[in-house]
């Protein structure tokens, strides 16, 4: 047991030094959103974050939290009822500068990845009215036909960013890559 205990102090202190606040790595489905949403909001409360940051940092962590739910090609089935669970990862921290950010990691397919950069990259730079602008244009759109979603996430996290999005895909084998964001709030 004493093994164990040396082994979680440790990762603890280097969660720590590296300004871990809140690390997730598992199923992600809408209840576990939920939870984390909530345990992430009393956190920050209880660090007097403020409600801009509480929010902003709040809105990022849910909009990557649906991103793992919906493109995760990492999945649980329940035997039970056949349903699927997406596998997914969350980190919360604080940076050297003292402001949040928000990591997700999770496995998406190959074939993807060129589209996915696209949106990533064509939001990174737009300054704030930019973002307002795109955002309005891109509701008014009917989604991807291959989108899971409105296609807005990545707009939305670029809007409540305090600096540019940071991505990397770096690829695992023939058919999967490793998809990972941190957006700082």
């Amino acid at each position: 047991m004493e093994g164990a205990v040396d082994f979680c102090s440790q990762k603890q202190q280097f969660l720590q030094d590296n300004g871990v606040v809140f690390y997730f790595n598992g199923p992600v489905s809408q209840e576990v959103v939920e939870g984390i949403g909530d345990a992430v909001r009393t956190k920050l409360k209880h660090e007097d974050a403020g409600l801009s940051m509480i929010q902003r940092v709040f809105t990022i962590l849910v909009e990557q939290m649906q991103n793992i739910i919906r493109y995760s090609t990492d999945r649980l089935a329940d035997a039970e009822d056949g349903a699927e669970t997406a596998l997914g990862q969350i980190i919360l921290g604080v940076d050297d500068e003292g402001g949040y950010f928000v990591s997700c990691g999770n496995k998406i397919n190959s074939a993807d990845t060129d589209k996915l950069q696209k949106k990533i990259e064509q939001v990174q730079h737009m300054d704030s009215d930019e973002l307002k602008k795109f955002y309005k244009e891109m509701r008014r759109k009917d989604p991807d036909a291959d989108s899971k979603g409105a296609g807005l996430g990545f707009i939305e996290m670029a809007r409540k960013a305090s600096a540019p999005l940071s991505f990397s895909i770096e690829p695992l084998d023939e058919s999967s890559s490793f998809f990972a964001m941190k957006v700082k709030a």
